[in-house]
């Protein structure tokens, strides 16, 4: 890995039960996408991926909050 993707990187210790995962995050300066965009997409292709075999909807039923909201 170059020094350029290790400053743009952000590693994070994650224990679940007695398995230690070392997660290591990366931040592109090109994205023309948003983490929150990216969020969204991933979370509805799941969804639709698995829609047939749950049944229990056909399209993600999310809203986004209102920029620079707190709620």
């Amino acid at each position: 890995m170059s020094e350029v993707q290790r400053e743009n990187s952000v590693v994070i210790y994650r224990r679940i039960g007695s398995t230690t995962y070392k997660v290591r995050i990366h931040f592109s300066d090109t994205a023309q996408e948003s983490m929150e965009d990216k969020i969204i997409r991933l979370i509805g292709s799941e969804t639709m991926d698995m829609a047939p075999e749950c049944g229990i909807m056909m399209l993600p039923q999310m809203s986004r909050q209102p920029e620079g909201s707190t709620v």
